[in-house]
């Protein structure tokens, strides 16, 4: 949207201060209308209303972390667990507001009954587990979203939608996909497979166990899995391993414990408050063409 800038018109002003034998010129227009936010990563994340989810910017990295990924405006952006009002759907869906689209996918019934001792609609809205009302989970307030906002189950995305997404966004969400008797990590990653289309990418950011860590703490139940299991799951699936970046890495956690342990869930321990979030993967994923 053309918008003129305020320095111009100051210009144009003084310009017509400093001759006053000319005639005044018309003033210009200017566009009365707020531009629609989405055209750039980096005003998102710095508009107002992030101020209070800034504080996290230092340990979630998102403008590093979506350009790791390659994550832009005019992309079909899929976030998987957004959750209601997540946090980077605070930057997503005002990014792909204007020329791009946003698709929200959580968790299938049978993995939130097993998370659970009751699950109920009070927790399903918390969670924002009711795929028919994806758009308002994912609602910023002022914005519009000029594609309209869908949300599927990720073991059950309509097959019209296969090819058409850009990008899937994973973030903290793959440790429940490795639980329970039956992961549901594998069917998962095809549904995926299939939403994306030839050349897409995966961006994964997950709670990190150490590689040397007993197998039944890494299975998930304390929000960490090994960073080799989820690229094994992801090559199982048909993806590519692009690149592995540690733009989420913190060293000072052990990763030996409950995840949630550690801020934004708990905050009023000293000793976790000093460890900072959790140790972070950050991986790129292909789709082959």
């Amino acid at each position: 949207m053309k918008t003129t800038s305020i320095f111009s018109v100051l210009a144009l002003l003084l310009a017509a201060c400093s001759n006053e034998t000319e005639a005044p010129s018309a003033a210009p227009e200017v566009a009365q209308e707020e531009a629609v936010p989405g055209t750039s990563l980096a005003d998102v994340i710095a508009h107002e209303r992030r101020a209070e989810n800034a504080a996290r910017d230092e340990w979630r990295h998102p403008q590093e972390t979506l350009e790791f990924f390659g994550v832009e405006p005019d992309m079909t952006v899929v976030e998987v667990l957004p959750g209601s009002g997540g946090w980077y759907s605070q930057i997503l869906t005002p990014l792909t507001a204007e020329s791009g689209r946003l698709i929200g996918v959580t968790y299938p019934e049978s993995l939130w009954i097993q998370m659970f001792d009751s699950w109920d609609d009070e927790r399903r809205e918390n969670f924002g587990a009711d795929i028919s009302r994806m758009d308002h989970y994912l609602s910023v307030e002022g914005v519009e979203s000029a594609q309209p906002i869908v949300g599927y189950a990720i073991d059950n995305i309509p097959d019209a939608e296969n090819g058409q997404a850009d990008a899937v966004l994973i973030i903290r969400a793959m440790h429940h996909l490795f639980r329970f008797e039956e992961p549901l990590v594998d069917t998962a990653l095809a549904e995926l497979y299939d939403l994306l289309a030839p050349g897409g990418v995966v961006g994964v950011v997950q709670h990190r166990a150490p590689e040397d860590a007993d197998p039944g703490f890494a299975n998930g139940d304390n929000g960490y899995v090994k960073q080799s299991d989820v690229v094994a799951a992801f090559e199982r699936a048909g993806f590519v391993l692009e690149e592995a970046s540690e733009i989420n890495a913190n060293p000072n956690d052990p990763a030996d414990g409950f995840v949630w342990r550690l801020p934004p869930s708990t905050t009023d321990n000293p000793d976790t408050l000093a460890i900072g979030e959790s140790d972070r993967m950050t991986l790129r994923f292909r789709k082959p063409q």
